[in-house]
């Protein structure tokens, strides 16, 4: 991270302020992951992200609020990871393999509310208590509830519990995600509708998890 990140602060427009230093690294490798859906060579991942974040400490744009801010640097990272493939002469070669289809608006929307739920899903994992941690990730990994058990050396019962706190904190977490859909386009009724399905998708998948 750049020094001049150092102790300096976004001030939103509606009064809320958020160190520099924190966004940085709550985001960058999110970002990174992001931009990996379009280029495939991890290091010019990296400097695009690293770019747009420079890019946008010199503009100094101002924001109402961290979701719209959120929606630049998404849409900057897509801008940009565009015109690296057309500057390689390689946008044929990605639209073929997207199966000759030009990106959305939908499918745009669907990959950041996708990536942004992953990364809060993780990130909420990882504060569970170590037990819930271990349980969770073994879920994730395509482990049945009685293989958990039998690894961890605890109840079946045990572990359903874990699963359906965890469960209970993620669904929570997610609903964030339909506020951010929001900001990409200005059809919000579709927009509201298509997310919201996508939520209970995801949502319906820990149900799963937690009482499988």
């Amino acid at each position: 991270m750049n020094v001049f990140y150092q102790d300096s602060e976004i001030e939103f427009g509606n009064g809320e302020k958020l160190a520099m230093r924190d966004f940085f690294l709550a985001n960058y490798s999110v970002l990174c992951s992001f931009a990996s859906k379009y280029i495939l060579e991890k290091v010019h991942c990296e400097d695009i992200v690293q770019d747009v974040f420079v890019s946008y400490w010199e503009k100094r744009r101002s924001f109402p609020n961290i979701y719209s801010l959120k929606s630049f640097f998404y849409t900057s990272v897509r801008n940009s990871c565009l015109d690296y493939l057309k500057h390689q002469k390689v946008k044929e070669r990605y639209r073929e393999r997207n199966s000759d289809k030009e990106e959305t608006n939908e499918s745009f929307l669907e990959e950041v509310i996708r990536n942004e739920a992953y990364s809060v899903i993780y990130q909420e994992i990882n504060k569970l208590p170590p037990m819930g941690k271990k349980v969770l990730l073994l879920s994730l990994s395509g482990n049945s509830n009685e293989e958990i058990a039998g690894i961890l050396g605890i109840a079946i019962n045990t572990v359903k519990t874990h699963k359906a706190r965890a469960y209970q904190v993620l669904r929570k977490k997610l609903t964030d995600f339909v506020l951010l859909s929001l900001l990409f386009n200005s059809k919000q009724n579709f927009f509201v509708h298509h997310n919201v399905n996508l939520l209970n998708n995801q949502s319906r998948c820990f149900q799963d998890l937690s009482a499988g």
